[in-house]
């Protein structure tokens, strides 16, 4: 409108504002082509870190399947060289029962000999039982009597 009233002179000036216009337009449609590449790289950034994150979680599941096989191969090997030991120690065991078969005579006679003398003791032990539940049974009297003597010095 300016140019338009300045005439000739307004002329140049209504050609720069046309092209400024025009730039203005191409960089408004050069700001949206941008935006909507920049989103899509963002998408696609996202969905890549999901699918990292994914991969992340398989190479971590592996490593705990991993380390639970080495965990019971390890417990393996432990119990081969538990039961190889114990084999071991049944045939040793073994060989001193046969030595201890032969003993077993002798021992018989000696635990005929402590179950008398256990007997003996147990018959001893009876005894001192008998003497212990009499005196306690004195020592009981005797406290009833002491309870009443004291109930008496109270009331006194």
């Amino acid at each position: 409108i300016e140019a338009a009233r300045a005439g000739d002179a307004g002329k140049g000036f209504a050609v720069v504002a046309h092209e400024i216009k025009e730039l203005a337009t191409q960089t408004a449609e050069a700001s949206g082509e941008i935006k909507s590449r920049v989103d899509g790289i963002q998408a696609s950034t996202s969905g890549t870190v999901a699918d990292i994150n994914a991969i992340c979680d398989v190479v971590t599941q592996i490593n705990d399947i991993v380390t639970g096989i080495a965990s019971a191969v390890e417990e393996q090997s432990s119990s081969t060289k538990d039961i190889a030991e114990n084999i071991s120690t049944v045939s040793r065991r073994i060989a001193e029962g046969n030595e201890n078969v032969a003993e077993a005579s002798l021992v018989s006679e000696e635990v005929a000999r402590d179950m008398a003398e256990i007997n003996a003791a147990s018959n001893q032990v009876a005894d001192a039982s008998s003497q212990v539940k009499s005196k306690a049974c004195a020592l009981s009297e005797l406290a009833g009597r002491l309870t009443e003597k004291i109930g008496r010095f109270k009331t006194a």
